[in-house]
């Protein structure tokens, strides 16, 4: 599906003061009609939102628009149970979505070695979805980048183990990786999932700065 023309025909305000349509990112998610062939702009307010934002695979066209990664910040700690990518903080499925300042985070970490699991900050399985001076931030399996054309561009992305994985076919461009290792397993800063020869997906990388710790 192809969103009609190039203009947002609704705009939905979120505030936690109370000031906008809604306090909650999810309940402005919600409002929006499924199967919507329009571009609809959900513009968040500065604020640390504590809660998971799941955008379903029937809500196509939508603009989420932040003030800033460094205020405007959705975080939440799961882990993910069975596989689902449930628990993620951030989850979009439909096609055409577009990400402007805003940072995901998944606070979850479990000390002990032997439970590491997945915890990602956002997972991203719709096609023609991007990402501008936006954050994410987690330690393992911080961004699922799966089915689907992605782009990121001016991106922060943090994490210690595996934490860019998926089978995308995404571009990155000039985005900060900062691999923070501390006493976790060795671990990769991607996990591309391509396993065959003729697997179109893939992750390119052009003009980026990778930062590491040094054990």
């Amino acid at each position: 599906m192809d969103c009609s023309g190039n203009g947002i025909t609704k705009t939905i305000i979120v505030d936690q003061s109370g000031k906008g349509n809604f306090k909650l990112i999810q309940d402005a998610i919600d409002s929006i009609k499924e199967n919507n062939d329009q571009w609809v702009k959900v513009h968040i307010k500065a604020g640390t939102y504590r809660e998971k934002v799941n955008i379903s695979k029937y809500k196509p066209c939508v603009f989420l628009e932040g003030e800033g990664k460094d205020v405007t910040t959705i975080t939440y700690g799961e882990y993910v149970n069975q596989k689902t990518w449930d628990n993620a903080t951030f989850v979009s499925s439909p096609p055409n979505v577009i990400v402007v300042g805003i940072t995901f985070e998944n606070t979850y970490r479990n000390s002990e070695v032997s439970k590491f699991t997945e915890a990602p900050a956002a997972a991203i399985f719709g096609d023609k979805t991007a990402f501008y001076k936006s954050g994410f931030i987690g330690f393992q399996d911080t961004l699922l980048d799966s089915n689907g054309r992605h782009y990121f561009k001016y991106c922060y992305i943090q994490g210690e183990v595996d934490f860019i994985f998926g089978n995308g076919q995404s571009y990155y461009e000039e985005c900060l990786i900062n691999a923070t290792q501390g006493k976790s397993p060795p671990g990769f800063i991607t996990a591309q999932a391509r396993g065959l020869e003729n697997d179109t997906s893939g992750f390119v990388f052009r003009k980026g700065i990778v930062l590491g710790m040094v054990k």
